[in-house]
């Protein structure tokens, strides 16, 4: 047994509540428990009771035993005052008292015990998931609307950095854009280095030269630092010649090379590619922003991201080393990264934002458009029999797994409340 254990006791009314009693002998009646406080003061607040003939409104502390009140110090701090109830497994000491030496009615809960071992197997268990030997008891309809509800938790999850780029922005939703969207050409590995390298391009800059592909290329290549010194072609020779009019137009100091990562990475995922594939998708798309707000089915992701680099890039994956010709369009899984990681939570925040609900759908609708992905975590939870439907249900896979399993949060989860309460 542990504290946060009685707490969702408490909170879900998992007591037996028909018996409730104070240490005093008096009857408690729960109206409501309270709203569960993560932050200092009493464990809940706000909760109604009627104890004996006499309705309290007030707040609650739970402890595994009465004997904590003195020993956390709670009688001599003002902000315990207005507890109602203390909450207690074990009643092994004086009656709990407010800082004026008032008495505070103690109830030492009773509860199914197959609860408390339920819980044990839980936090014990060493399985790919706590719950792995009691999923089989939850109803799929059940499974499916926590998954619903922990997908919306993950899409806010991956729009709070949208939302914080927002405030530092000053609300510049252009830049907030840029940047996101250049993070998602990073593809995970290369994420960060791609933002910075947003950051470190003046606004305004790319909108001037977005008719040329060329200057495009060698304004995103010069400020990366992947031009290097000295020319090793004709094509890395004009690319040297354009950055460094655009260099010396804008006053631009490029980024270091290292933070750029290439090694165990696939040829075709290298940021020379990546970062030609952005300048393709740049070139001539001056309503970029409007487009992409403006998507409602994959396809529309599809028909604005489908880019092709220049020629050079059919022969080379770095400046300067010939490869077998081959074209190295932006690929249908790599539309659906961008779609996942950058178009549904840029619709989702802006929705949120702005009141737009219709928006938010559209990012929900968006996810479960595209293919479930296909990683370790995922199989794992297949081999569970947990099988998902669509980007939708694996992302919410992937957030319970990380965010819930891997800490044990059982209590926290709706599929370890509802094993819990049987």
């Amino acid at each position: 047994m542990d504290e946060q254990l009685l707490q969702f006791i408490w909170k879900f009314g998992l007591f037996d509540k028909a018996n409730a009693r104070t240490t005093a002998g008096e009857g408690i009646t729960v109206q409501s428990s309270g709203v569960q406080n993560s932050d200092a003061g009493p464990d809940f607040s706000n909760a109604r009771l009627t104890i004996g003939s006499t309705q309290w409104a007030g707040n609650v502390e739970v402890h595994l035993r009465a004997s904590d009140w003195q020993r956390h110090h709670h009688q001599s701090d003002k902000a315990y005052d207005s507890v109602i109830l203390h909450v207690v497994l074990h009643n092994d000491g004086e009656p709990a008292r407010t800082s004026s030496g008032v008495a505070i009615p103690v109830y030492e809960v009773t509860f199914d015990r197959l609860l408390e071992s339920r819980y044990r197997q839980l936090m014990e268990a060493q399985s790919f998931v706590p719950c792995r030997p009691l999923l089989s008891s939850m109803e799929s309809f059940r499974l499916r609307l926590f998954l619903t509800r922990l997908a919306v938790e993950r899409m806010e999850q991956r729009s709070a950095r949208a939302a914080a780029l927002l405030e530092a922005t000053g609300n510049d939703w252009e830049e907030v854009f840029r940047r996101m969207l250049f993070r998602a050409f990073g593809f995970g590995v290369n994420a960060q280095p791609f933002e910075q390298l947003a950051q470190k391009i003046p606004a305004g800059c790319i909108g001037k030269h977005s008719g040329s592909r060329l200057q495009l290329e060698a304004l995103l290549l010069g400020q990366a630092g992947l031009l290097g010194g000295g020319a090793q072609d004709d094509y890395h020779h004009r690319l040297l010649q354009e950055y460094a009019l655009l260099r010396a137009k804008f006053s631009l100091s490029p980024m270091e090379p290292h933070v750029w990562k290439f090694l165990r990475t696939r040829p075709v995922n290298f940021p020379t590619i990546r970062l030609a594939q952005l300048a393709a998708l740049l070139n001539g798309n001056a309503n970029l922003v409007a487009r992409v707000m403006q998507v409602k089915t994959l396809r529309d992701c599809t028909d604005i991201f489908s880019v092709t680099p220049s020629e050079y890039w059919d022969t080379h994956y770095t400046l300067g080393k010939a490869s077998d010709s081959r074209k190295k369009p932006l690929g249908e899984k790599s539309i659906e990264r961008i779609a996942a990681n950058f178009v549904a939570p840029m619709l989702f925040v802006y929705g949120k934002s702005r009141a737009q609900e219709a928006l938010c759908e559209a990012a929900v609708e968006l996810l479960e458009q595209i293919a479930p992905e296909r990683n370790a975590l995922i199989d794992g939870w297949e081999s569970m029999g947990v099988k998902p439907q669509s980007m939708f249900e694996s992302q919410a896979l992937l957030h319970l797994k990380q965010a819930y399993c891997d800490h044990k949060k059982c209590l926290q989860c709706a599929i370890g409340k509802q094993i819990l309460q049987g």
